[in-house]
């Protein structure tokens, strides 16, 4: 429970906390309903969450008493601040920022997790990498909703360079090549329930891919991500029974 609390509420917190903080002026653009943008909430407000967040995701992981469980919370509070924090601020490149989300809030986040029962195996490393890098995917996908406010503020999201039909190709190039190596991953451990489970997870979305291609507009980009988020989240779980070697 206090593992979910630090990487949850509080870790994953305080990084969307500081991101809001810093993106206000674009989220003015592309999302002026967001809290502070709507002046629901003050900038010393804002401020005094993602300090309160971040201490806390700190002062939680020292209750562990393994140096390893704190270095990953600081790291990964380290990744949110220059994700998002000017000069350096991650987003502004889509080399570095889908990336920087994918380590900080999963492969992080599972090494972490996996650290508060037993000893990290190569096995678990290499699925929260995959994990990871499949999140990198959703967020290039994620960035073609707020291409406008991305090109009046100079953040070179991929949506910004190379237009959003060429974003969502490659966004799905990087989902479903993550999933088929996992997918590869539970073959060659034997686990071909999982292997079938994740197939099938490939498959399920594909129809709104190719709506989204054709039109993509909001409508079809929520189609999308209801036909596939769902099972995002149920192969990070399944892949975590399958290092455990609970499913044979």
């Amino acid at each position: 429970m206090l593992g979910a609390l630090m990487i949850g509420p509080l870790g994953t917190g305080f990084s969307q906390s500081i991101n809001d903080y810093y993106d206000r002026e674009i989220d003015a653009i592309n999302d002026p309903s967001r809290p502070i943008p709507a002046g629901l909430v003050s900038l010393a407000g804002a401020r005094m969450n993602w300090i309160i967040l971040g201490a806390g995701s700190f002062l939680i992981s020292l209750l562990f008493g393994n140096p390893l469980i704190t270095t990953l919370a600081v790291l990964g509070i380290i990744i949110s601040v220059i994700y998002s924090v000017p000069p350096i601020k991650l987003k502004k490149n889509y080399w570095l920022g889908p990336p920087a989300v994918g380590i900080g809030y999963v492969s992080i986040s599972w090494i972490a997790g996996h650290l508060i029962f037993a000893p990290v195996t190569w096995q678990s490393v290499t699925v929260a990498c995959f994990n990871g890098g499949l999140t990198a995917g959703l967020l290039l996908l994620n960035d073609i909703k707020s291409v406008e406010g991305d090109r009046q503020h100079g953040l070179q999201s991929l949506a910004v360079a190379i237009g959003v039909q060429k974003t969502l190709i490659v966004a799905y190039g990087v989902i479903n090549g993550f999933e088929a190596l996992l997918m590869v991953l539970a073959i060659l451990w034997g686990s071909y329930w999982v292997a079938a489970f994740i197939l099938f997870a490939l498959v399920a979305p594909i129809y709104s891919q190719v709506k989204l291609y054709q039109e993509p507009n909001h409508k079809n980009f929520m189609r999308y991500l209801i036909a596939s988020n769902p099972f995002v989240a149920l192969i990070q779980l399944v892949s975590a029974f399958l290092v455990g070697g609970y499913f044979g």
